[in-house]
């Protein structure tokens, strides 16, 4: 769009599209990424080498994406925040369905290396809406997009535990590239964006000096955002395993692994939606500080689990405590960073993210060969969660996060 061309905007309706379309996003990634250990088993991936496998494909993803968020971030700020999310939705589209035609696991893993580099949807979504929402409405609009990604991943993994026992791994990546590419539309139909470009790209480029930025007090911030990551990721990807063990093997892991998951999603809906609504009302130190002792509480107790709903219970307290964290560091990020930045520093936001969802994969893979099981992982997944408080209340202390008035009031 030129300089000073301007298209109306209503935030609560590109709210609700953008939620339709993170839902269905997130429901496509979650189909074809939840049982991915069984797709390598699928490949010939040795039972003792399955561990490491896992780890490998998820550093993969989030190396690529780690090394492209910022500059997409950026392109974010000179062209637009809401092209960016038409790019990762329509490049998703294509890329997962391809996931279908690798015969090897080395291939799936160079794939998923692409797939990082080219999608991500939930930091351009999370970027477009910080952008079109007031700021008094902001943890709010955040805690709700995080309902429709924790309702994707229910619909997912509930529905395609499955459909993968039914049609196969095959038909679930082409159909998750078609939810993908419906995800696009909705946005490239029902989404509007203010935005004025002010400079070209050349002009932008040559104002910037080819090192990290200067971000001052926001390095308290993004180092938190790492240990986030790290912790989430520490135990996420080896669910599956846990429950196979659990079951001793039982074929119908895969379906209990998407019930197990879909249930949790479920709780993360209603913890998004909660979380987001206590944070524009309240100290949103103390309520990430109060639900992140319960995940890493619960995370410690399902290592101990010796029955799938046990391990059901467990994993669904655990995500209805934490799965609303993520929204309140953004909000965070937003209030206390330039508006016109918003792309770029949410991009740099999301590459320190998944520098610590490397960490965490790795970790956890190298935790769980060392320690010849994955129990070790949710053990240790936990006590990371824990110590995430006095880093958080460290960061508080230098950085606080800003308290917006709401209209009315």
């Amino acid at each position: 769009m030129d300089a000073g061309q301007t298209v109306r905007c209503n935030w609560r309706q590109n709210l609700a599209v953008i939620w339709i379309s993170q839902f269905l996003s997130m429901a496509s990634f979650s189909s074809a990424y939840t049982f991915m250990p069984f797709y390598f088993s699928s490949l010939g991936v040795p039972d003792e080498e399955l561990s490491m496998y896992v780890a490998l494909f998820n550093v993969a993803g989030n190396l690529t994406f780690c090394i492209f968020a910022p500059i997409w971030g950026m392109v974010a700020d000179v062209y637009g925040r809401r092209i960016m999310l038409l790019r990762a939705n329509f490049g998703a589209a294509v890329m997962l369905p391809l996931m279908a035609l690798v015969n090897s696991p080395e291939w799936l893993i160079l794939l998923r290396l692409g797939i990082g580099a080219l999608t991500g949807t939930v930091a351009a979504a999370q970027t477009l809406l910080i952008s079109t929402t007031p700021k008094e409405h902001r943890s709010f609009a955040l805690g709700t997009i995080a309902s429709a990604l924790f309702g994707g991943m229910m619909a997912g993994q509930f529905l395609g535990g499955d459909y993968v026992m039914l049609f196969g791994f095959h038909s679930a990546f082409l159909a998750s590239g078609g939810l993908l590419f419906v995800s696009g539309l909705l946005v490239l139909l029902g989404v509007r964006e203010n935005f004025e470009r002010r400079e070209s790209m050349r002009e932008h480029l040559a104002g910037i000096r080819w090192r990290l930025p200067r971000f001052g007090l926001v390095w308290y911030l993004l180092i938190l955002f790492v240990f986030m990551g790290l912790a989430r990721e520490f135990d996420n990807p080896f669910l599956p395993i846990l429950v196979r063990e659990v079951m001793h093997g039982a074929p119908e892991a895969v379906s209990w692994s998407g019930r197990i998951s879909g249930f949790c999603s479920l709780a993360g809906i209603l913890s998004g939606l909660l979380l987001g609504y206590l944070a524009d009302r309240m100290s949103l130190i103390r309520v990430a500080s109060a639900v992140i002792v319960i995940a890493g509480v619960m995370r410690i107790v399902q290592s101990f689990s010796s029955d799938v709903i046990q391990l059901l219970v467990e994993r669904s307290l655990m995500v209805l405590a934490a799965g609303g964290i993520e929204p309140l560091l953004q909000s965070w990020l937003a209030g206390v960073t330039p508006e016109r930045e918003h792309g770029s520093f949410f991009g740099w936001a999301a590459c320190f993210k998944s520098v610590g969802w490397m960490l965490g994969a790795l970790s956890g893979g190298c935790t769980a060969s060392l320690l010849g099981g994955v129990r070790g992982v949710f053990f240790g997944s936990g006590i990371m969660f824990l110590l995430l408080v006095p880093l958080m209340l460290f960061t508080s202390r230098r950085l606080p996060p800003p308290r917006f008035r709401r209209a009315g009031r």
